[in-house]
């Protein structure tokens, strides 16, 4: 009878040890969360809580901002986009991913060239850290932009079909363009000749809109 209830002393033990090492796995990997959410959500719903919206089914956000600082391989956003988390964020520029671009012509802009204070855009993919604050990694910076000048989209497409006149450009995130067939379109740093055909679904692009609210230029990223 006693060697009965030993061994079932130590089922229980055992038991025990393993529900706390799940519980301990999963706080280690909880260690992001969706950047779509706000920070009132996300200490709502805590941790690994599942979250709706665009946030969830895109492939990147935009957010913009001032900017706090520049380091190293860093930049530090006021987000006031009112999409993820309000306030600071650490968006890290990796060299072989990253893209940072002048929001003018669309040419590359070393890091060295962005100024505190200055307001950019930044395309982030849908999680960052649980730090505080946030951190994640930058897939498009548009920065340097002129006053009063309406900055490029980065698109990331989902068709393009022709139109009367031109074409209809659909992005991932359901917004369509209307590109007519005279616009510019330019690869990005390559010499090779493009045209409005090339852009296909999976295309990834600079859009900039003209004060009728048709395109007015692409710059076409190589696949």
């Amino acid at each position: 009878m006693k060697t009965i209830k030993s061994k079932m002393v130590l089922v229980g033990c055992c038991v025990g040890l393993l529900a706390l090492g799940c519980a301990g796995l999963a706080q280690a990997q909880s260690s992001t969360i969706l950047a779509g959410g706000s920070r009132q959500e996300y200490e709502a719903d805590g941790p690994g809580a599942k979250q709706s919206g665009e946030a969830a089914v895109s492939d990147t956000i935009r957010i913009w901002g001032t900017v706090l600082g520049v380091e190293d391989g860093v930049i530090r956003i006021d987000n006031q986009s009112g999409v993820s988390f309000a306030g600071e964020i650490v968006l890290n520029i990796d060299p072989e991913y990253s893209r940072v671009l002048d929001g003018e012509n669309g040419y590359p802009v070393e890091l060295s060239g962005i100024r505190e204070g200055e307001f950019i855009y930044a395309y982030i993919g849908p999680a960052m850290t649980m730090s505080l604050p946030p951190m994640t990694t930058a897939e498009m910076v548009i920065c340097q932009i002129p006053q009063d000048f309406k900055a490029p989209d980065y698109v990331q497409v989902q068709s393009m079909e022709k139109a009367d006149g031109g074409w209809n450009l659909t992005a991932k995130d359901n917004t369509v363009y209307y590109v007519p067939d005279d616009c510019q379109i330019i690869p990005y740093l390559t010499r090779n000749m493009v045209r409005l055909t090339d852009v296909k679904e999976d295309s990834s692009c600079l859009i900039w809109i003209g004060e009728e609210g048709n395109v007015q230029k692409i710059v076409l990223f190589a696949e």
